[in-house]
């Protein structure tokens, strides 16, 4: 199956996006930072099925100040969804149902993170399960207790899953001590060719050589023919074909 991932800067990059989606063709997409007035269009334009959860209001004054008070969160998209769900593994879904100015003033309802999941038939009636998230964001990539946090009881809850592919957006820079958290539990799949996963073009902050945008899978699946790709969003594109593997 031919996945991709992908950190689409909530809607500003959008047609760019939907022309990329539509010329690859996947079977499964998961999208971080998109925007719940957005979820649908996705559907529509995509002709797949979706599922999606809110995990936070876009609260950047200085730097997004368009999208102020806009709610955000994680999608996957797919021809044949035959089960999904979403876990809050830090905060919870009561947070999002509180006003943006509620929002805004308290630090602890900031903090959600969430994945969504999604069990996948191919064509062959083979069932994929697919993970994706978005991490904490950091300055300059360091690391912070949060963050570590958000990793540990994300990997908590991960637990009970067993085989699945977890892709999305770490915000940890792959070598420090946050992606490796994940690194040493998972397989990491993008190749080490590769030194940053930040469109060198289309981020607002240039020169960022990190990669941060992750493709993990258990022993049950196999990742190949990975890529990224850029001129699509401020985050580039992984792309991969997925396949089952013989777990021993």
């Amino acid at each position: 199956m031919k996945l991709i991932s992908l950190n689409i800067e909530n809607n500003l990059h959008l047609d760019t996006v939907l022309e990329f989606l539509k010329i690859e063709r996947p079977d499964i997409v998961c999208l971080q930072e998109l925007l719940e007035e957005d979820f649908h269009r996705f559907e529509n334009e995509l002709e797949m099925d979706g599922v999606y959860i809110l995990w936070s209001y876009w609260n950047n004054l200085e730097n997004y100040p368009q999208l102020t008070g806009k709610k955000q969160g994680v999608g996957i998209f797919a021809k044949d969804i035959i089960d999904s769900g979403s876990v809050f593994y830090v905060g919870n879904k009561e947070n999002m149902a509180k006003s943006f100015e509620e929002y805004s003033k308290e630090k602890e309802f900031q903090k959600n993170r969430a994945f969504v999941w999604a069990n996948v038939k191919d064509s062959e009636g083979e069932v994929f399960k697919f993970v994706t998230t978005q991490l904490p964001v950091t300055n300059k990539g360091e690391v912070t207790p949060f963050q570590l946090e958000a990793i540990e009881a994300l990997l908590k809850e991960l637990k009970d899953f067993r085989e699945f592919v977890l892709c999305g957006d770490t915000n940890a820079p792959r070598g420090g001590a946050a992606f490796r958290l994940l690194a040493e539990k998972y397989k990491d799949n993008i190749p080490e060719e590769y030194k940053t996963s930040i469109d060198q073009n289309l981020h607002r902050v240039k020169g960022i050589q990190f990669v941060v945008d992750c493709l993990f899978t258990t022993p049950g699946y196999e990742a190949s023919s990975v890529r990224l790709t850029d001129g699509v969003s401020d985050h580039m594109a992984v792309v991969a074909e997925i396949s089952k593997t013989q777990v021993k």
